[in-house]
């Protein structure tokens, strides 16, 4: 629709400013009562459907208040996590809820929309300029996706907008010896660090001219233009955020991204938080040829035994899809059972059987596949990760301009890795340059 015009950024835009205090009210807006600084949210669902209620209750009191929305995903997060981390609900509960989800949403569009009686012409026998072809009632979504990293990673409040937090480094826990029946007294300090990390915006923009937010309303099938616009910015949010927890490129037309270091006006994703750690990282190269299982097994058991050396036990495995497509058919011969269900989703998971029992790994359709050695496999012990929120997705209505109805989604957040202690020694783990076919 040529009369729909958006704009998708990451940082502030031109003209807008979001103080400190500014910040601190958002998130208090957006959070409620209750919720305290770095508090773990377990149902963040729970939390945007509280806001929104909120929200709700302004607009009944004073229709002409001025309100942040907080917008409701459709897919629950608690779904994903279960899917992943709960064999007994798995991909079939996963598949049921979403459904189910997508028909209500759809049912919630529809009744927006008038009624009508008229039918679609169904004869094409003869030939008439009186037979008129009208458009299927549904609009097909191909932006829809599942991004289930973002599920996967804890949600944590955040209160203002710089997120810290304090550590006791490895080896930072103080010194203890043997000694003699009558000691002399030895005292040693304990290493802290403090680690800071800034809170980034991201935006969506949307725009409808008033000529095609009325005749869509108006026509038959009807369309809520500003709805289906929305929602389209609400998916640009999330792919963005999918993206940039990975760590690839930010720019959401770019279907085939690399990992990329983020810019000033975005966070670290996992991959360079990860590949930051050049002194003693956990990590390992492959170097085993054209991929299989297993070729891959070493380096991952690799890893995985650098991770629990420090104290970190992986609970999740991330890699592209070409590598989880490499695992998942080597286990099909080595146990002659089916691993992989279904991705009609476009998620799925599979239990890879490691040195510490068996952990889930989980396809990332953002991590690079191309042909060469750019496989790779994030080892992840996601009790020390947290997307820290400011707030989450909201919708604010702009003044109009020339007659057209703007509006801004938006939302703050960063990623931390509680396990890096200067910025440059992250303790999760990953096989990369993996040879893929």
């Amino acid at each position: 629709m040529s009369a729909i015009v958006k704009s998708c950024g990451f940082g502030m835009p031109p003209g807008m400013r979001i103080s400190g205090a500014e910040s601190r009210q958002r998130a208090n807006a957006f959070w409620g009562d209750g919720i305290e600084d770095e508090m773990p949210i377990g149902d963040f669902r729970a939390i945007q459907k509280a806001a929104a209620e909120r929200a709700m209750s302004v607009i009944e009191a004073d229709p002409r208040a001025a309100i942040i929305l907080p917008l409701i995903d459709v897919v629950d997060p608690n779904w994903i996590r279960k899917a992943v981390f709960d064999n007994t609900y798995g991909m079939e509960g996963f598949r049921a809820d979403v459904k189910k989800s997508q028909q209500e949403l759809a049912s919630e569009l529809d009744a927006q929309l008038r009624g009508s009686t008229m039918k679609k012409a169904t004869s094409t026998s003869t030939v008439s300029n009186l037979m008129h072809n009208y458009s299927d009632e549904q609009v097909v979504m191909l932006f829809k996706k599942i991004y289930p990293l973002q599920a996967l990673i804890p949600v944590e409040a955040n209160h203002g907008k710089v997120a810290q937090w304090d550590a006791i480094t490895e080896t930072g826990k103080g010194n203890a010896a043997f000694g003699s029946e009558d000691p002399t007294p030895a005292e040693s300090d304990m290493i802290d660090a403090i680690r800071t990390a800034t809170c980034k915006i991201m935006y969506a923009f949307t725009r409808v001219t008033k000529m095609a937010r009325i005749a869509g309303q108006t026509q038959y099938p009807a369309r809520d233009l500003m709805a289906i616009r929305q929602l389209a910015a609400n998916e640009s949010i999330r792919d963005l955020r999918e993206r940039s927890i990975i760590g690839v490129s930010r720019d959401l037309t770019n279907v085939d991204p690399t990992y990329t270091s983020a810019s000033s006006l975005e966070y670290a994703g996992l991959y360079e938080m990860i590949t930051n750690n050049t002194t003693a990282s956990l990590t390992q190269t492959y170097s085993g040829g054209t991929a299989t299982l297993d070729k891959i097994k070493p380096f991952l058991d690799e890893t995985i035994r650098l991770m629990v050396r420090h104290g970190r036990y992986p609970n999740l495995i991330v890699a592209d899809w070409k590598t989880f497509g490499v695992i998942g058919r080597g286990m099909n011969d080595f146990y002659r059972t089916e691993q992989i269900k279904s991705t009609e989703l476009g998620f799925d998971k599979i239990d890879v059987v490691t040195p510490i029992g068996k952990v889930p790994m989980v396809p990332i359709q953002w991590m690079p596949t191309t042909t060469g050695n750019y496989g790779s496999m994030m080892v992840l012990d996601t009790s020390y990760l947290a997307l820290r929120k400011l707030w989450g997705e909201t919708f604010e209505e702009l003044a109009n301009l020339n007659g057209s109805q703007r509006g801004m989604i938006s939302a703050s957040e960063v990623l931390i890795d509680k396990t890096d202690k200067d910025g440059s020694s992250s303790q999760q783990g990953g096989v990369f340059g993996i040879t893929i076919p």
